[in-house]
């Protein structure tokens, strides 16, 4: 891959170079806290962003509310024509969490269009996360801070200045001009992968974990789990990888709007004959823990967690999923039946 040099003080003026032809968003303070959105200029920008914004940048393709149509009695679909976007500043676990998305929202034969439109009009240009934070575990399962799969290209901060992997074509646009990266540059990015990477947790052996799961099924290990969940959803609105959500046609503005929502709410999975098959937190839990490191796995070959640590650090009463996991690892689940 082509590896780029490049300064800080000359990194701070691409944004503004980028915003002649495309839209940029990247991490701005909103309040108190880190957002991605979009940028008027680079001075906007918060740089050195040592932990994940409290919301993933999966809101950019997949919006909290989102208008699919008008009507009037005739159906006006909404157009979806995308002017070209930069993506920039999001960390590794953030850029496989879209790409995870993919899997379910871009299938070839029925695409998600609205999903499909925003993704090739983007420019994914992530940045290394040399500072990881005590919440953050990618490593276990199966990413890296320095991931390069799932970006057009990774910024990585080295003693003040960058390194730049261009990754695909279109990463390659944005960075053409700069300078090859020197033999002892790289060098000190080699360096510094592996030390960071060294501090992370190992990774979950994804079979066993599978296993145990599936054979957890049908016990108390879940009520045990899920005895403190307060069924808020914090954990699902906050996870870069989690994308259910419901459909409603609001008559007075005659649209029809597609809304975020949580498989830990209990009217979810409520049926129209008041049927409720996951009727309590208990089973709640079970399915998100579940869909993570099973059923990902058995569809797409990969845990679709990318340990990003929002669920672990925002949730009101310290449910922390590693733990789930760990627990279920060292687990004899035979004599555990109701």
């Amino acid at each position: 891959m082509p590896t780029k040099w490049i300064s800080r003080k000359d990194l701070k003026k691409l944004p503004d170079q980028w915003l002649k032809q495309y839209d940029v968003y990247a991490p701005i303070q909103n309040g108190h806290e880190l957002a991605f959105q979009l940028v008027k200029e680079s001075a906007q920008i918060v740089w050195d962003v040592p932990s994940n914004p409290r919301y993933p940048a999966k809101s950019l393709f997949l919006p909290q509310s989102e208008v699919l149509m008008s009507y009037d009695g005739i159906l006006h679909s909404v157009e979806k024509v995308e002017r070209p976007k930069v993506l920039f500043g999001l960390h590794p676990c953030d850029a496989r969490a879209i790409r995870l998305l993919d899997h379910a929202l871009v299938d070839e034969q029925n695409p998600d269009e609205y999903w499909k439109s925003k993704r090739q009009s983007t420019i994914i240009v992530s940045t290394a996360c040399i500072s990881p934070d005590e919440s953050c575990f990618c490593t276990a399962v199966g990413g890296s801070p320095f991931n390069t799969a799932d970006s057009d290209a990774l910024i990585v901060e080295v003693e003040d200045e960058f390194c730049v992997y261009v990754l695909t074509e279109k990463g390659g646009v944005l960075f053409s001009k700069l300078p090859d990266a020197e033999d002892a540059q790289r060098e000190k990015v080699e360096k510094l992968t592996k030390k960071v990477e060294a501090g992370m947790p190992k990774a979950f052996p994804k079979k066993k974990l599978h296993d145990n799961l599936l054979a957890s099924f049908e016990t108390d290990f879940w009520k045990e789990v899920s005895q403190s969940c307060l069924g808020c959803g914090v954990c699902t609105f906050l996870c870069p990888s989690c994308f259910c959500f419901d459909i409603a046609d609001e008559t007075v503005r005659k649209e029809r709007v597609r809304n975020w929502d949580s498989c830990m709410f209990r009217t979810y999975s409520l049926e129209a004959s008041g049927h409720n098959p996951r009727p309590t937190k208990m089973e709640r839990t079970r399915q998100r823990v579940m869909h993570k490191f099973v059923y990902w796995v058995d569809l797409v070959g990969e845990i679709g967690c990318t340990g990003c640590g929002r669920c672990v650090k925002y949730c009101p009463v310290n449910i922390d999923i590693r733990a789930i996991a760990q627990d279920a690892l060292h687990r004899e689940f035979e004599g555990m039946k109701k």
